[in-house]
């Protein structure tokens, strides 16, 4: 994250399938450190694109970000709450959260349009299925996160 102009933090997942909840869950508990606290965020941006990113285009062109952090749940068969930075090349073999359209053609369309760096971060979850909560796992593993961003930023 260090030496970003601007820094857009996209959430990605479903709300209603239990830990696909990750990035929509990770945004909201960023958006309420940063009102609380002192730091310096004027170059961060937020953004919940819930279940279609490629939805949001026109905004991440008009943010204009040098970095975009994806945050979403990945299925990379490892415990529960687990992290893992996802490899550009790497990322058609990965099993994300509800999408519309594969990660990777957002991803390539976003480096071609805007030309920031773009890292995905996916975090392992325990249970999809129509539920409202997250998992306790996944849940400490968004707390950690959003700790660790807020003391880079």
């Amino acid at each position: 994250m260090a030496g970003y102009d601007k820094l857009l933090i996209m959430g990605i997942g479903n709300t209603l399938r239990g830990d696909d909840a990750t990035g929509p869950k990770t945004i909201d508990m960023l958006y309420e450190k940063l009102v609380s606290m002192d730091v310096d965020s004027d170059d961060v941006y937020l953004l919940n694109a819930a279940t279609a990113p490629e939805n949001h285009t026109i905004e991440i062109r008009q943010i204009n970000p040098s970095h975009l952090i994806i945050i979403d749940a990945v299925e990379f068969s490892s415990d529960a709450g687990s992290f893992i930075i996802v490899d550009r090349n790497q990322i058609d073999t990965f099993n994300f959260s509800t999408h519309t359209m594969p990660i990777s053609f957002l991803i390539n369309y976003l480096e071609d349009s805007v030309g920031c760096k773009i890292m995905t971060l996916g975090i392992q979850p325990k249970d999809m299925t129509l539920v409202d909560t997250i998992s306790g796992e996944v849940q400490a593993s968004i707390d950690e996160l959003c700790n660790h961003i807020i003391r880079n930023i």
